[in-house]
């Protein structure tokens, strides 16, 4: 696993104004979560973006320094939660959760896929369903994410959890029959667009009979 090291200053200014002007300045109001023990800090902007690129994952361990307080030991990290500005797409809070040895940790981690699936190639549609799975494992097991590779899969095959190797502490927490990635056949893919406008609309679609000739 990739070492990434995140460094944070202990905050003492509070308030929304305070809060305001440590933005302007490039840093984020950090809070620091531990059962039920919380700790006010600043992060600097362009230090998360250095580790994330902008995009924020809760899989990714922290090595977190607190600069400017000498007899701190660095903690292990992972993201929990965080706000984006609409507007500017900026971080503007930002919660961390930290990690306690031989405790397991219950997160979020991205999946990714690769390869062009034979299905695919002779027509099919890769319907890609599960972009991020919930786990569950000790700090040292966590995946940063989870690769699937689909060149195999031909029309009407799908990989389930159940399909996904682990190793350590690792355990998926949803249902082991879940479908992750399928490849459908031309019209089926469709049907499934069909049932999803519909299902976003609430309603059931009407059955059309056909006209009868006079």
């Amino acid at each position: 696993m990739q070492k990434h090291v995140l460094n944070a200053e202990v905050r003492n200014e509070f308030g929304k104004n305070a809060s305001h002007r440590l933005r302007r300045r490039g840093f984020i109001p950090t809070v620091m979560y531990s059962h039920g023990k919380t700790e006010s800090l600043q992060v600097a902007q362009k230090d998360m973006f250095k580790i994330f690129k902008g995009n924020i994952s809760e899989s990714v361990l922290l090595d977190l320094f607190i600069t400017n307080r000498s007899d701190d030991v660095n903690h292990r990290v992972f993201v929990k939660s965080y706000q984006i500005n609409p507007i500017t797409d900026e971080i503007i809070h930002l919660d961390l959760f930290k990690v306690t040895a031989g405790e397991k940790i219950h997160t979020k981690v991205p999946v990714e896929i690769t390869g062009t699936a034979k299905g695919v190639r002779l027509g099919g549609i890769l319907d890609f369903i599960e972009r991020e799975l919930e786990i569950e494992c000790l700090p040292a097991d966590i995946p940063e994410k989870i690769v699937l590779d689909v060149t195999n899969l031909e029309i009407g095959n799908s990989i389930h959890i159940r399909d996904i190797p682990v190793s350590g502490s690792l355990k998926f927490k949803s249902d082991e029959e879940r479908v992750v990635v399928t490849v459908l056949a031309p019209h089926k893919a469709e049907e499934a667009v069909v049932e999803e406008a519909v299902a976003a609309e609430g309603e059931t679609p009407a059955k059309v009979e056909p006209k009868k000739e006079e």
